[in-house]
């Protein structure tokens, strides 16, 4: 940016343009102001937690579980960003459904991703409303989590249920983060070797350190809220 350029923008600043330091101060404040509106654009929330336990798809485990390949104990981290249309409310005939997210899982240094549907006051991921808060709960449902992504060691890779993954957590959706969720990850199997499984964790918040990123979304999800509890 020049120093004319930098006289138009500032305008109302009357300033000694052959002091460098000076234009160097104003050039560095304008820089940063873009940069924290670049990340006023969306906002991400992020999770993070150990491994906990496992679980069977089709009845018992076995022979080899995928405690072989995700320890428990191993760190898992979630991470939710919500763009600056959301809430959109793409479909009238189903008032809970606010709009789409970008999810992402990592966990052994693989990284799923795939898009998310948020509901307030859905019933179990399956999109229907529950009127006048009889189900006080938010649900981003992510179906398929992670059938694009990588496999795991030892031919552990992700195992299509045709259902729904997902998290949830009780309350209302709005611009502060949920300290903690719940979540139903992905399935791993060995093909033609072990039943599909999954691991489970506990996910508490991590904090984010831009407070820019905090204020885009609080007028449209407190409006969210609003709109529930007028249901």
């Amino acid at each position: 940016m020049t120093m004319t350029e930098l006289s138009t923008l500032l305008p109302f600043v009357k300033v000694d343009w052959r002091n460098r330091s000076v234009a160097l101060l104003l050039g560095t404040c304008l820089l940063l102001l873009g940069v924290a509106r670049a990340d006023a654009a969306t906002i991400t929330w992020h999770w993070a937690g150990p491994v906990t336990g496992y679980t069977c798809v089709f009845g018992p485990c076995g022979p080899t579980t995928l405690d072989t390949v995700v320890p428990l104990g191993t760190t898992v981290d979630v991470f939710v960003s919500f763009g600056s249309d959301f809430p959109t409310y793409p479909n009238p005939s189903i008032p809970c459904y606010l709009g789409q997210t970008s999810t992402s899982l990592q966990v052994m240094g693989q990284t799923y991703t795939n898009t998310g549907y948020v509901f307030v006051d859905g019933a179990g991921f399956a999109g229907n409303c529950i009127g006048g808060g009889a189900d006080d709960h938010v649900e981003i449902v992510v179906p398929n989590w992670a059938v694009s992504g990588p496999g795991l060691l030892d031919g552990w890779v992700p195992f299509s249920l045709g259902g729904l993954d997902g998290l949830w957590w009780n309350g209302d959706l709005t611009s502060i983060q949920p300290t903690s969720i719940s979540a139903q990850f992905p399935a791993f199997n060995r093909p033609s070797q072990d039943a599909p499984q999954r691991f489970t964790a506990n996910l508490q918040a991590v904090p984010v350190p831009e407070p820019a990123t905090w204020l885009l979304l609080g007028t449209g999800l407190s409006a969210a809220a609003w709109r529930r509890r007028r249901r």
